[in-house]
């Protein structure tokens, strides 16, 4: 049977000849249901408020960890950012000289291609006829290294990009 203070306050007992007095049973059960009240109420309060500090400790350790998860996201971000801005003083750089590159064609005056003495002209990478393979604008003689001159200029530098960026990567 499980004790509690309702089985207390409720219990009944047959009456007998000689037996206790009724009134004073049932008074005394009533008081001892209150006492085991009571004494349930306060057993269950400290597991209470230990279960609410349990449960205030977890949400504060989530918490902290949160926290140091997102000072850690904000640090990438940071460092992202710098690396951004990096990359885009390094193109504005790139792409300057590459403007005064074709400004340096443009004034020049010349097609970049063979005048006949085999000089390649100021401001134009000089690009190695034996390394570049068979490309479109190849005239089919590789020993000349007349192929690499007779190419556009566009061409020579998109080819020395290539070969630049295949070197440095």
């Amino acid at each position: 049977m499980e004790l509690s203070a309702e089985v207390l306050r409720d219990a009944r007992f047959t009456e007998r000849f000689r037996g206790y007095d009724a009134a004073e049973v049932d008074a005394f059960l009533t008081e001892a249901g209150e006492a085991l009240e009571e004494l349930v109420a306060e057993r269950s309060a400290p597991m209470a408020a230990l279960a609410a500090e349990q449960a205030r400790l977890a949400i504060e350790e989530v918490r902290q960890q949160t926290l140091e998860e997102v000072a850690e996201l904000q640090t990438r971000r940071d460092e992202l950012a710098r690396a951004i801005a990096d990359l885009q003083l390094m193109l504005a750089d790139r792409r300057r000289g590459l403007a005064e590159a074709l400004a340096l064609i443009d004034a020049a005056g010349e097609p970049a291609t063979d005048s006949g003495d085999g000089a390649v002209p100021e401001g134009v990478p000089e690009v190695d006829a034996d390394a570049q393979g068979s490309d479109a604008g190849d005239t089919g003689d590789q020993g000349s290294g007349e192929a690499a001159v007779t190419d556009s200029f566009l061409a020579r530098l998109e080819r020395a990009a290539a070969e630049s960026g295949g070197a440095s990567g």
